[in-house]
């Protein structure tokens, strides 16, 4: 098993795994940035578990208006920590 996390800004490498075959493990965790109030919703990085085969991803986005359309066209359950 593969572990890989990157890093909150990476919702290109988030698009280009899924094209390469990796599917979303749902939920999505959410959680506030370090440095927002733990109550805000406003201020989220989106925590997806990826699967290929025996392999797992880490991919984690921060909050923007193009992750949320995703998460939104996706349907994805979403589980604020």
């Amino acid at each position: 098993m593969t572990k890989v996390k990157t890093h909150a800004s990476c919702r290109d490498s988030l698009e280009e795994l899924l094209a390469c075959g990796w599917s979303i493990e749902p939920p999505v965790y959410a959680r506030p940035h370090w440095q927002s109030p733990a109550a805000s919703r406003e201020a989220n990085t989106y925590h997806f578990v990826l699967w290929r085969d025996d392999q797992v991803n880490l991919v984690s986005v921060r909050e923007s208006p193009e992750i949320q359309q995703f998460l939104t066209d996706s349907e994805l359950a979403i589980d604020y920590l």
